[in-house]
């Protein structure tokens, strides 16, 4: 391990654009954070283009949000958007065994805006939509932002191209909800699509209580997004190279300042087994990862433990909406992300200590 930490440091010292993927618990996080100020380093999520969609909507546009037990405890009108990874299907059959304790009749609704999918693509919350008897709210061919800015058009009296299926059924369940949650992810959704559906979410609060629910494709990626924020003032895709935390959702795209050649040096910390860094020919690779055999193409390979697995850990959890202590399944002798990266700061020059 030490002979790994030293050579790593020789690597960081030597570069002038190092970069740096990562997927951890709010510890390793963080201490990639400080690490990247530290050396002048961009970092990012191993699978950062869905986590920089889903922070562009409060960086970019904002919007009506809620937690996942006010959802829960208030609403009597459940909109499911489009799809909802499979991490959270549990969470929305809580839901439907729970009674809100606003409406009239102290009863739920669902309903489920849907858009056109790949013919090769299976639609994940079916199983959910049963299950809730959700009613579909879906035009014929068309992709969900323009489902959803048909149905915006229709609930503002204006005219859209195409009919809307369950468009009537939707507009009267609103009239009479006392509260009402739209609930989406970020996964392969766009940009322009939750921009679409915070817009629905405006209209309505200009004559009545709505609100949405966020539910994070990744509850780790989320985590890291959170303890970015909290360090920097900025999501992940941020860079020290000017000495001050800057954040460029394109220009700081890891992958893309791999393949464009502007990176010297990756460091892939992912804790997740299976995983494959991007990886450039020329380019020097140094892998933190939960498995004991060397990375191929790798200069330097670390074993590091997992959070929750081989140590306790500290993650985001969307089912409660804010940080969740977890203990380790399966300890064992593999260190933890934050150990190793401390280990590394201590053997840079011009030592200063990470972040406990």
């Amino acid at each position: 391990m030490t002979a790994a930490i030293q050579e790593t440091a020789k690597l960081l010292v030597s570069c002038r654009c190092p970069v740096i993927s990562v997927d951890s618990d709010i510890h390793g996080c963080r201490s990639v954070v400080a690490l990247a100020e530290r050396v002048g380093a961009t970092y990012d999520h191993v699978r950062g283009s869905e986590l920089a969609e889903e922070a562009a909507l409060f960086t970019d546009h904002g919007g009506f949000f809620t937690t996942p037990l006010e959802a829960r405890r208030r609403a009597d009108l459940i909109v499911l958007v489009g799809e909802i990874p499979a991490a959270h299907h549990e969470l929305l059959l809580s839901w439907h065994a729970a009674r809100p304790d606003l409406g009239p009749s102290q009863k739920r609704r669902w309903f489920h805006i849907s858009g056109a999918r790949r013919e090769d693509t299976a639609s994940e919350i079916s199983a959910v939509l049963k299950r809730v008897k959700a009613s579909v709210v879906e035009a014929s061919g068309q992709p969900l932002a323009a489902v959803l800015a048909a149905v915006r058009a229709g609930l503002g009296g204006r005219k859209s191209i195409g009919a809307v299926e369950g468009f009537d059924d939707l507009a009267a369940a609103l009239g009479k909800a006392a509260f009402p949650v739209f609930v989406f992810s970020g996964r392969q959704q766009g940009l322009s699509t939750l921009a679409m559906l915070q817009g629905l979410v405006g209209d309505l609060n200009r004559s009545r209580r709505a609100t949405s629910l966020f539910l994070p494709s990744d509850d780790r990626a989320w985590g890291l997004a959170l303890a970015s924020v909290w360090m920097t003032g900025f999501p992940p895709r941020t860079g020290f190279g000017t000495g001050k935390p800057v954040y460029d959702p394109q220009l700081s795209d890891v992958t893309r300042m791999i393949t464009e050649q502007e990176a010297d040096l990756h460091l892939w910390i992912s804790e997740a087994e299976g995983d494959k860094p991007v990886h450039r020919p020329g380019l020097p690779l140094v892998a933190f990862v939960p498995g004991e055999a060397a990375v191929s193409g790798a200069a330097v390979t670390i074993t590091v433990g997992r959070a929750g697995v081989d140590h306790d850990g500290v993650f985001y959890s969307s089912r409660m909406g804010t940080l969740s202590a977890v203990k380790a399944s399966a300890p064992s002798y593999r260190p933890s992300v934050s150990g190793v990266l401390r280990e590394l700061a201590d053997a840079l020059p011009e030592k200063e200590a990470l972040p406990c």
